[in-house]
């Protein structure tokens, strides 16, 4: 059966599964806080960019002046998409309206969604719905949402899994990826419980030695992909993320 997929952005990972990630998935995506994280995040919005997908970034851990530069710094210069709407952030991370312009052009302050009561379920929903009414064209549409058990601590288990599912189920319509990151050691109860909800799960994983720090990532399982049992050490010394060895699991 052939479905649709969509290239990740990191270079190498596509040919491990099979072409990319099949449209209309939902990815959870285990790492702690680090650049090979945000390197990921970053990679996938600016491929989803290149190849005429609109995107939405949910900025839980950060303001969006941070992933601004940061994505300038990896080389993807992003302002024409936040003018013309094809990159639409939602501010969740400041917790007072006129904070969410903070370090931002002024033509671009008026692009951003801001939602500043984040354990709001209902604000998230209309802060979702206002982002993607900027958007004129869905299809293949990419959605981030950053560290979602780190950020919604005030809540229990069940409510932060009715939180992320109400707000973004109704995007896969449009042929939607949505990734989700989920801090690893951060609440594993709750991912336990979401786990088998999840169409893709993608874990990086950090080795600190004296001599350097080495990261590597696998797949866990994603829908109609036949996963090889394979830890992929990753290079990141070029400011960016990509496959550079293979490693069997023993």
């Amino acid at each position: 059966m052939i479905i649709a997929r969509a290239p990740t952005g990191i270079p190498g990972l596509d040919a491990v599964i099979q072409g990319g990630i099949p449209t209309n998935s939902t990815v959870a995506l285990r790492a702690e806080p680090s650049n090979p994280t945000e390197y990921f995040q970053q990679q996938f919005i600016a491929e989803g960019l290149k190849q005429g997908s609109p995107a939405v970034y949910c900025c839980l851990t950060r303001p969006v002046a941070s992933v601004i530069r940061s994505m300038k710094h990896q080389g993807f210069d992003i302002l024409e998409a936040i003018a013309n709407d094809q990159l639409v952030f939602i501010d969740c991370y400041s917790p007072q309206k006129r904070n969410v312009v903070m370090g931002v052009d002024q033509a671009i302050q008026k692009k951003i969604v801001s939602v500043t009561e984040v354990d709001d379920e209902r604000a998230l929903q209309d802060g979702l719905a206002a982002a993607v009414e900027k958007i004129s064209n869905l299809k293949g549409l990419r959605t981030v949402c950053e560290s979602v058990p780190a950020t919604l601590t005030a809540k229990n288990s069940i409510d932060v899994m009715r939180w992320g599912r109400r707000a973004f189920s109704d995007l896969r319509a449009f042929e939607t990826i949505t990734l989700h990151t989920f801090p690893i050691g951060v609440r594993e109860e709750l991912f336990l419980l979401m786990a088998h909800d999840f169409d893709a799960i993608i874990e990086i994983k950090v080795d600190r030695s004296p001599e350097r720090v080495r990261y590597y990532l696998s797949v866990q399982k994603m829908r109609m992909t036949d996963v090889p049992p394979k830890m992929h050490e990753l290079d990141t010394e070029s400011g960016a993320l990509s496959l550079k060895t293979i490693q069997k699991i023993t």
